[in-house]
């Protein structure tokens, strides 16, 4: 059975990432990256996977930016170690801002990446989508009218 990785955030993020894992449904073997403070949604799993705690670059709104740096090297280097114990054939997530550094690893082991920008992004894309854009495998948008200003996005309809 092949393996996904799914990045958990908090949130919209979430209810459209477990839309996703719905509609994918149990013929993949999940692995749920998830905040370390976000007990939540760890109960909100429905497809059965193996839970790996990620360290959020971001844990407050006043982090300076060198803790943020440091926390995103961290959940970088974790992922890395995530990924090289469990080979997943590919990395989803729905815009939370853990995606970039888990991206990047995925990306250094050569595993494919789907992103799929938030349902609230219907002007512009998001700062993880302006980051992650021409950098994953699959990039969609929700929205007709976003597709239609970001040539390198596909629309993809909506997941909730």
């Amino acid at each position: 059975m092949n393996k996904i990785a799914v990045v958990l955030g908090r949130g919209g993020h979430t209810a459209q990432t477990f839309a996703l894992v719905d509609l994918l449904g149990d013929r993949f073997d999940y692995m749920y990256l998830i905040g370390i403070l976000d007990p939540l949604t760890r109960k909100k799993v429905r497809i059965p996977g193996r839970v790996m705690p990620v360290i959020p670059p971001r844990l407050l709104p006043q982090d300076s930016r060198l803790m943020s740096a440091i926390r995103t090297a961290g959940t970088l280097l974790l992922a890395l170690l995530y990924f090289v114990m469990t080979r997943p054939k590919a990395v989803i997530s729905c815009g939370t801002g853990l995606t970039v550094p888990i991206f990047y690893a995925a990306k250094i082991l050569r595993i494919r990446t789907v992103f799929i920008e938030s349902m609230s992004r219907v002007e512009s894309l998001s700062k993880t989508g302006r980051i992650l854009l021409g950098k994953t495998d699959l990039f969609f948008v929700q929205w007709k009218s976003l597709a239609e200003k970001v040539p390198m996005a596909e629309y993809g309809g909506q997941l909730l």
